[in-house]
């Protein structure tokens, strides 16, 4: 039999089953029966092949730093599943100026995986002419791009270019927004103690950084000790998924979008040189260790340098730190007293915070703070040296450890 006429027969015997159904039980029921089906058959044949049906889509890429590469990847490799709406993703993206001179650059990450793609790249807008001298990429093959995908772009799109995209120009921001607007909200949520945070795509807003309608976010719990890298990679590969489930399902995240509360808005500005600077008679070892897993990868935590002999104040900057358990910092212990240098005190209670103490068994300073908690430090930078250990910088810098202090 051809498959015509089994769908025939098929159709027949299904008009067959309703008509016997209304005898029984009414037209009333006939003509329920017959919408159920009927409705049965748009949710689910339809919803089968939605993602066919969809028209293929443009994406154009705007990107900057290392958080922005996994959300490109996540795009690149959605576009390259069979069944993909992404016909094609074009970047723009800044060059990288490299320390040997400012007038040489070198691409960017998210440039080099761009071009390992074989996806076309733009430059960003240059730092002195901004928009205004910006041109907006142009392709013979392009009439007009449906997305504006910004990631961690630095600069904000203004209405002119926004309104250049089909279908809208979205933004991936790294928290559960209206919480932490701003450029730092992986360093406040650190600093914060955050038990959660998040993801949030949102629509891009022509007059205000981050004050987009919600198109989706997801929670993510902050783990423990979580450094900016380490919960920068955490959000960066969340918000990869998001955005591409934001692209397939455009236009219902876009009917269900939603309008920030702006009764709980915070900002989340960017840290400070300046505001890394230990306060020594405030600040908790916990504090200032927080503050090194938040914004160490910009600038380290830095303090002031006296050398007793002489009286002259050095900046220091002071890497790899830690908490110092109490158990390791307990002055009541011969286990203690055989811990710390031999001709220098023990920790106490009554230590002016910023006092140097040398811990021999971990090789490192153990620095009195506010509370009378003890900061860690492993190595320390003089302005214009090469990095030492805690270790060499004791045993060269005339250290005096239970008297020698940092400001």
């Amino acid at each position: 039999m051809s498959r015509s006429l089994l769908l025939t027969w098929a159709r027949c015997r299904n008009q067959t089953s309703l008509f016997a159904t209304a005898k029984n039980s009414g037209w009333s029921s006939f003509n329920s029966l017959r919408l159920s089906q009927n409705t049965t058959r748009f949710f689910g044949v339809s919803t089968l092949h939605y993602k066919d049906q969809q028209d293929k889509v443009k994406i154009l890429f705007f990107g900057s730093d290392s958080f922005s590469v996994p959300h490109l990847e996540a795009l690149i490799q959605e576009k390259n599943k069979p069944d993909s709406i992404i016909e094609r993703i074009d970047v723009v993206s800044p060059k990288e100026r490299t320390k040997k001179s400012k007038r040489d650059a070198e691409d960017s990450p998210l440039t080099m995986l761009a071009k390992a793609h074989n996806l076309n790249t733009y430059p960003s807008p240059d730092r002195k002419g901004g928009f205004d001298a910006w041109k907006f990429p142009e392709d013979p093959q392009v009439s007009t791009w449906d997305f504006g995908v910004v990631v961690s772009f630095g600069w904000f799109l203004p209405d002119d270019v926004i309104t250049k995209f089909k279908k809208a120009g979205i933004n991936v921001h790294p928290s559960l927004l209206p919480k932490y607007r701003g450029s730092a909200p992986l360093q406040r949520a650190i600093m914060n103690q955050d038990q959660t945070t998040g993801v949030t795509v949102q629509l891009l807003d022509p007059n205000e950084f981050d004050a987009g309608k919600i198109l989706a976010q997801a929670e993510v719990a902050l783990p423990e000790n979580s450094t900016y890298r380490s919960l920068e990679s955490l959000l960066a590969k969340k918000g990869g998924e998001l955005v591409v489930d934001v692209i397939n399902n455009y236009d219902e995240r876009r009917r269900d979008a939603k309008t920030q509360d702006p009764t709980k808005v915070t900002k989340a500005n960017k840290i400070s040189r300046e505001a890394c600077k230990v306060q020594w008679p405030t600040w908790t070892a916990a504090r200032t260790e927080r503050l090194h897993r938040a914004n160490g990868f910009r600038y380290p935590i830095t303090a002031t340098w006296t050398v007793q002999d002489s009286g002259k104040k050095f900046n220091i900057s002071l890497f790899d730190l830690f908490r110092v358990d109490s158990s390791t910092s307990s002055s009541s212990t011969q286990q203690n007293n055989a811990g710390y240098a031999v001709d220098g005190k023990t920790p106490q209670d009554t230590s002016a915070p910023g006092t140097i103490f040398y811990h021999a068994p971990t090789e490192s300073l153990h620095v009195t703070c506010s509370d009378g908690s003890l900061l860690g430090i492993k190595a320390v930078q003089f302005e214009g040296k090469k990095r030492v250990s805690a270790k060499d910088f004791f045993n060269g810098y005339h250290v005096h450890s239970g008297s020698s202090r940092f400001e």
